[in-house]
């Protein structure tokens, strides 16, 4: 049989070919694909004249493999395998639920611990399997990761000094003094800067801004005492004061994850205010497998 440069082949083509194959008929692969029995065998004669060997032997209504279709046959099968796989991945991709193309987010420590565990089970349940890959760090290396392409969301607080980054949402706070409940302040409404003195403090270390905007209050106020213990993060400020060791001065939102711990939470007055968001790079679209996490993040905050 003579080779047929003139003919294209289509995914069509080869699904009927397999088709056949499996049932030994056009009449039979036709009813399986939804095409007529004249359409079927039209396909396969174009694929046979396209390799140029014949592929079946006709006897009546019944087709069987030739030498070189038994050759063929494999190679024939592996390329619509791989058409049905593509398929599917296909379709994963435009449900985002690929398991190729991973969702990365970045968080910072004391979220990664408590609400990032409890957010991914919520869309893991959901949105069925997805590959997911958590990163953490301080706020500017989230950023980083997010504007270099390396994390598709992150959690950083504002105002943000790095370039090419989008809010997808901004989530406001204060800070607050987190004690032990048994704790002499702990029954207070609010605690100004001035009850502070003489108690022990507990707050995150002088390389975050709030630390330096915390400083100018107490400067203002006219509290003058080095902090007891600094801590990296909040999780650890909120972990040091539920063992009595000190009053923290943390952001009421991130304290909140660790309400299970023998803690009370106390406003600061003044309200030092401090807002968070979740940003994703401005130069490159979300994966739709972003979008239901970030909703569960718009209800968490």
């Amino acid at each position: 049989m003579r080779q047929n440069n003139d003919i294209t082949i289509s995914v069509k083509h080869i699904q009927t070919y397999d088709a056949i194959a499996a049932t030994g008929s056009t009449i039979a692969a036709a009813a399986d694909l939804g095409i007529s029995q004249s359409n079927a065998s039209r396909l396969l004669h174009q694929l046979e004249v396209y390799l140029g060997v014949r592929l079946f032997e006709r006897d009546k209504n019944r087709l069987s493999m030739t030498r070189e279709g038994l050759q063929l046959g494999p190679e024939i099968r592996a390329i619509s395998d791989r058409l049905t796989a593509l398929k599917v991945t296909a379709r994963e991709l435009e449900q985002g639920r690929s398991l190729e193309i991973p969702l990365r987010l970045a968080f910072p420590a004391s979220l990664s611990v408590t609400l990032v565990p409890r957010l991914i089970k919520r869309f893991l349940t959901d949105n069925g399997p997805v590959r997911i890959e958590i990163a953490s760090g301080n706020y500017l290396a989230i950023e980083r990761m997010v504007a270099d392409g390396q994390a598709d969301l992150g959690f950083t607080r504002l105002p943000s000094p790095t370039a090419g980054l989008r809010e997808e949402h901004v989530m406001p706070s204060r800070n607050i003094c987190v004690m032990h409940r048994d704790h002499p302040l702990a029954a207070q409404q609010a605690l100004t800067v001035p009850e502070l003195k003489s108690h022990d403090l507990i707050l995150l270390n002088r390389e975050r801004p709030v630390r330096h905007e915390l400083e100018a209050l107490f400067y203002r106020q006219g509290l003058r005492q080095r902090p007891a213990i600094e801590a990296h993060s909040v999780g650890c400020a909120c972990a040091l004061a539920a063992e009595g060791l000190g009053i923290a001065i943390v952001s009421a939102l991130l304290a909140r994850e660790y309400a299970t711990l023998p803690l009370a939470f106390v406003p600061l007055e003044p309200a030092l205010g401090v807002d968070y968001a979740i940003v994703s790079s401005d130069r490159q679209p979300l994966p739709k497998s972003a979008a239901p996490l970030l909703q569960y993040l718009r209800e968490w905050a």
